[in-house]
């Protein structure tokens, strides 16, 4: 593996040709580039931050109704007694309008919060809230809840909600009225809401104008606005704030300033007693946007259609540089995200259809996780940026000079061909046997969902087959699990493995005993875990006898057979379930390039991740990342196979492009930056190395959770994951023990 020397090397001829034709566009590259990035950026956070700020509101509104029924219950009598003197209900009995607040009070709450059946509820709870404001003590608290609850009823909850979880599949149901229903709430959110919001903006700036003395409307008007809010506030200062509101202008910039000065003159005694209510709305504001007729709608219309062309790919002009990604792994992925604020068009080619997170792929092949927990459409990630095209396809060889690339949708489909300005290679590795490929039916590897679905299969297969034998040699056999190598995904396996047979299944079966199951770990080396420090291995390996795991040190394997595995010359073990952990080789990159690779076919790269060629030359234009790649980038040493060496690769790769296509100086060389290495060893124990900074045992266990929780893409699988290991970890059950492949 090559790296040249860190010197600056100039853009491309293809890259000074692109920077040439965007600069003849009516707008600066840098200006474009500038305006797509922060845009993007803010999208992308409100869209992210939305659905915890939305359990947020939901929470608090919740709870101030269900404070009041809770004290209701407490003191029936007295409930009974307001509902008749303090604010009667005209076309109600007192008894009637108190058990009917009551049950709003306690019902509505939990389903709001759940966000569950939300908007019937949330629509309950503002007429109950109205009416209170109507004829009982108006407060402005109340007219802010109202105003909120009203939104939720035409928005709906967040991301975060029963209500959104079983959308899709209500849809999809034959109940009667499901999916015009759930249309009609779709409708309703994309198109309703938005208006409801200017309606409310539009209440504030009035109540602004109020606040300021301009003009006065009669008390019966004043009743319904929420005038205290902005108590101190200086005349001229309201009626800028109200022209803000007035015509919708920098919602973000508005809602944060209000937030600050309402805290302000809260603090300097010029507010009256105020609530959280009014910043909870300005969240929602923040996130949600100003809504119909605004300044702000109409500059993010303006922007997509001129700058962002995130409506239509069809829209996107074909000047832009067209940049193909092939491998939608950690190292694709991260080089999509902030190509896409870039002025170029992507193609993002992956042979299937999601984003696996191979790091917990092990907990699917041992029941802990289910595939969808691990893995996110692609296409799902990247819906609101038109520059981005996701083909689900197989790439069969690329032609460096011509600048294309073949492929193929399915096997039976004929060849097509795509055209590049800019090729990032990031299609990661397989097994490698090491010249053993007869190996492969009998000792399978983990690295993708299908393989990870096949192993869980083999393993409870295992378990079953057992049961059912009547022969004691056949049932010991068959509970001998065998993993060869002892890097990070070795060991994980042995220690999930060792847990399932021992705790998950222990109380299950009734002719065969699954604690009695031997799970061997077989390492060439000296140690486990050989690229961590030595003290870290040494407690991963007591780690692993204390859950009953046999470690074979310096044990090279010769064969692996269907029924047997062996050792040196002389040691057999019978087996009928190996699991491959001990190599990977790269793809098929190299070949296609016909460029210098490595023993394990890995594509040698220069400092800036650009593919060499025999001759040691850098392919203009063609870079590759992760484990297609072998840079010596760490201090001099090889880049390890890991997910933020992936990442970061990616990251690089992108600003070099970014540079090339607007004719700036490239960054310096690639660097990788050493993040940290993890490897868990069964419940509460891990080891840590942040190289000066080292953990083992139960604090590196917690630690390993959230940096994995942290790294899973979508909020959906965090939370899932989070869901299942608490369930895992506290009930010592796993519950994805389905049988759904044939035994590999």
């Amino acid at each position: 593996m090559t790296n040249a020397s860190p010197v600056s090397v100039p853009p491309s001829a293809v890259g000074v040709a692109h920077a040439d034709k965007l600069q003849e566009e009516r707008f600066p590259p840098f200006l474009r580039v500038t305006v797509r990035r922060w845009t993007k950026w803010y999208l992308e956070g409100t869209e992210t931050f939305w659905p915890f700020s939305d359990v947020v509101v939901r929470f608090f509104i919740g709870m101030w109704f269900l404070r009041s029924g809770l004290v209701k219950v407490a003191d029936w009598e007295t409930a009974l007694y307001l509902a008749a003197n303090e604010y009667p209900v005209s076309w109600m009995s007192p008894a009637n309008a108190a058990m009917t607040g009551l049950a709003i009070e306690l019902i509505g709450p939990i389903l709001l919060i759940a966000g569950f059946f939300t908007r019937p509820a949330a629509l309950a709870m503002a007429a109950l809230t109205i009416v209170s404001q109507a004829v009982y003590i108006p407060t402005t608290t109340n007219l802010i809840v109202s105003a909120m609850l009203v939104w939720y009823v035409f928005h709906g909850p967040g991301a975060l909600s029963m209500d959104r979880v079983l959308a899709s599949g209500f849809k999809a149901s034959a109940l009667p009225f499901a999916r015009p229903t759930v249309n009609a709430w779709e409708f309703s959110r994309e198109h309703i809401a938005p208006v409801v919001m200017a309606a409310i903006r539009v209440w504030f700036a009035v109540t602004l104008l109020v606040a300021a003395g301009l003009f006065e409307p009669p008390i019966v008007v004043q009743t319904w606005l929420p005038i205290s809010i902005f108590s101190g506030f200086p005349a001229w200062l309201s009626i800028l704030w109200a022209a803000f509101f007035f015509t919708g202008f920098g919602a973000v910039i508005v809602s944060y300033a209000l937030f600050f000065l309402i805290a302000f003159f809260m603090i300097a005694g010029a507010h009256p007693n105020i609530t959280l209510f009014p910043f909870l709305f300005l969240a929602i504001y923040e996130a949600k946007g100003a809504g119909w007729l605004s300044v702000d709608r109409a500059i993010l219309k303006w922007l997509e259609k001129n700058i962002l062309f995130d409506r239509d790919y069809a829209e996107i002009p074909d000047r832009w540089p067209h940049v193909v990604v092939v491998g939608a792994g950690f190292g694709g992925l991260a080089a999509v995200e902030r190509l896409k604020r870039l002025p170029v068009r992507i193609t993002l080619i992956d042979k299937r259809n999601y984003h696996l997170f191979q790091p917990l792929l092990y907990q699917i092949a041992t029941a802990t996780l289910n595939p969808a927990d691990i893995a996110t459409p692609i296409r799902s990630l990247f819906k609101a940026d038109g520059n981005v095209r996701v083909i689900k396809g197989e790439v069969k060889g690329v032609d460096k000079e011509a600048r294309t690339i073949t492929y193929c949708t399915s096997e039976t489909d004929h060849e097509q061909h795509l055209t590049f300005d800019k090729l990032v290679l990031a299609t990661g590795a397989t097994h490698s046997y090491f010249g053993k490929d007869e190996w492969g039916p009998y000792a399978p590897g983990l690295k993708t969902i299908e393989d990870g679905v096949a192993v869980r299969a083999s393993i409870l297969n295992a378990f079953e087959e057992a049961e059912a034998s009547g022969d004691p040699e056949r049932i010991k056999r068959l509970l001998t699990f065998v993993i060869v190598g002892a890097g990070p995904t070795g060991v994980e396996l042995a220690g999930a493995i060792a847990e399932l047979a021992r705790v998950s299944v222990e109380r299950e079966f009734r002719t065969c005993d699954p604690s009695t199951a031997q799970v061997i770990l077989v390492q060439s080396g000296d140690r486990v875990l050989p690229a961590f420090p030595e003290e870290l291995s040494t407690e991963a390996m007591a780690s692993l006898e204390k859950l009953g795991v046999e470690v074979r040190l310096g044990g090279r394997v010769t064969e692996i057979a269907e029924r047997h595995v062996r050792i040196g010359e002389d040691t057999v073990i019978e087996t009928e379930t190996v699991l491959w952990a001990a190599g990977v080789a790269a793809s098929p990159a190299a070949k296609w390039l016909d460029a210098k690779a490595d023993r394990a076919g890995r594509i040698e790269v220069n400092h800036n991740l650009r593919v060499l060629r025999p001759n040691g030359a850098a392919i203009e234009d063609v870079f590759a990342i992760g484990d297609t790649a072998g840079s010596m980038a760490w201090d001099g040493k090889p880049v390890p196979g890991l997910a933020p060496a992936a990442k970061q690769a990616g990251v690089h790769v992108s600003r070099v492009i970014e540079a090339e296509l607007l004719g700036k100086p490239c960054p310096g060389p690639f660097a990788y930056k050493h993040q940290g290495s993890l490897a868990t060893i069964g419940r509460k124990s891990a080891v840590a190395d942040f190289g000066l900074f080292k953990l083992s045992g139960a604090l590196a266990w917690w630690l390993w959770g959230l940096v994995h929780v942290g790294f899973l893409t979508g909020a959906r699988n965090r939370v899932t994951v989070t869901v299942n290991w608490a369930w895992s970890f506290f009930a010592k059950h796993s519950g994805v023990r389905l049988i759904t492949e044939k035994q590999v």
